[in-house]
């Protein structure tokens, strides 16, 4: 069939079609499988300047299969390549120039891209053997070419979106942060992991006693989620049962969690100075008046503290100078919105613009602090990732203003210390340290 290539002519044919763009879907064995679990069983690949696309078979029966290094050949001579999940390419092949098309479209038009890779076929074959790892092996090379036909077409427009500001950190910096992320893993115990947090299906990502995240990037403020195969490993319940299923890979598991971490951001925005001293109590000092915090005043503190950083400023201390500059740094912020018709997130640049609904003051400042928060949270983890590439430390968790570590104790403490030297920035971001054999910490 003329869209299958296999041939030496066939694949030099495609290779020059390609070169000035094209369009790659990745066929894995199993599309409800974590990435890191599957194996590519075929590539699409549709020419910008073609009609049609045309697939390689690497680990298909019905095919010549194509060595991968071979496949990996081609796409590397491309000047420019689409895919609708950036991340999960990596997985396949390590192809830095492509551009994430889902990424594009969320940073566009503040929506996520819909598309489906489902049809009846695999509908089908994935119910009767929904326990098959290779279930995409089943299904007829015409029928995956098919059903990558329809991707291409469902996501077409979004391909010819201009490149908005702050797209580059995002697509290449923050896309390989969290792709790094999710190599390491969650040690479990599996059975007791299975029956607390009754996943959709173990198999999908549990292996070896240890079970796979998975980052979700395409959110409106950049902020990821992460949730997969029903487990939200962002929001795991704070019962002892539940975290008592966690066990470390290597020692420990170590914590280090910010110290009220968005209103430091904010208080660096307004100018205003924090010392290295709890945010809350300093700011419960000015509240209450006195030096020393009872525990119930600290909690209000926490809780108006809470409010402020979003913009809903206490009416009874408005007079105080951080509240006089968050105001006005609203304020500010929406007059420049107003009269631009956008905002720039500071690090990475991300637009906030017109095309954003039912916008107000707030919300606007909102969007931009957590844009703010997951900006230099993607710098630090560049840097974690880094100082432990040779480590057997692993950072295995991120939940916005915490950072878990599966510990090593062969690395030593001073490499604790590098850790925490690294996220505090010079103390200008103050952590807490916690640490234990599972998550109750």
């Amino acid at each position: 069939m003329f869209y299958i290539s296999e041939s030496d002519n066939q694949l030099s044919r495609l290779e020059a079609l390609g070169r000035l763009g094209a369009f790659v879907y990745i066929i894995p064995s199993n599309f409800d499988y974590h990435p890191k679990l599957n194996k590519t069983v075929a590539v699409y690949i549709r020419p910008l300047k073609s009609k049609h696309g045309f697939i390689i078979p690497i680990d298909h029966p019905e095919g010549l299969n194509i060595e991968k290094n071979r496949v990996y050949e081609i796409l590397s001579n491309f000047n420019k390549i689409y895919t609708v999940d950036k991340k999960e390419l990596l997985y396949h092949f390590n192809l830095q120039q492509s551009i994430d098309v889902s990424l594009l479209h969320s940073m566009v038009k503040y929506e996520k891209l819909e598309y489906s890779n489902n049809n009846s076929l695999i509908n089908y074959y994935n119910n009767k053997h929904n326990n098959f790892t290779e279930i995409n092996k089943l299904i007829s090379i015409s029928k995956l070419y098919e059903l990558c036909e329809k991707i291409y077409n469902q996501v077409e427009k979004s391909i010819h979106l201009e490149l908005p500001e702050g797209f580059d950190f995002y697509n290449s910096l923050s896309t390989n942060v969290f792709y790094l992320l999710e190599q390491s893993g969650l040690g479990i115990y599996y059975e007791n992991f299975n029956e607390l947090f009754k996943p959709r299906n173990p198999l999908y990502n549990c292996i070896d006693n240890k079970v796979l995240t998975y980052y979700n990037l395409y959110n409106i403020t950049s902020r990821p989620t992460n949730s997969f195969n029903s487990v939200n490993f962002a929001a795991i319940p704070h019962t002892d049962v539940h975290r008592q299923t966690f066990r470390p890979q290597n020692d420990y598991f170590v914590e280090f969690d910010f110290d009220g971490y968005h209103l430091r951001l904010l208080c660096e925005q307004i100018n205003y100075e924090l010392t290295q001293e709890s945010a809350h109590k300093q700011l419960a000092k000015l509240y209450f008046e006195k030096d020393h915090i009872t525990d119930e005043e600290y909690t209000q503190a926490k809780q108006i503290n809470f409010h402020a950083i979003y913009g809903k400023i206490p009416e009874k201390w408005a007079f105080l100078d951080i509240f006089e500059k968050i105001d006005s740094f609203i304020k500010d912020l929406w007059s420049k919105y107003e009269t631009d018709g956008k905002i720039l997130a500071p690090i990475s640049g991300k637009p906030f613009t017109r095309k954003l609904k039912d916008m107000n003051p707030q919300k606007l400042m909102n969007y931009v602090m957590q844009s703010l928060e997951t900006s230099r949270n993607v710098l630090i983890l560049k840097e974690v990732l880094r100082y432990l590439k040779d480590k057997q430390t692993k950072v295995v968790l991120y939940t916005y203003d915490a950072l878990l570590f599966d510990f090593s104790k062969k690395d030593g403490k001073e490499t604790l210390e590098q850790l925490k030297n690294i996220l505090e920035e010079g103390k200008k971001y103050p952590v807490k340290f916690k640490y234990s054999n599972n998550l109750v910490l």
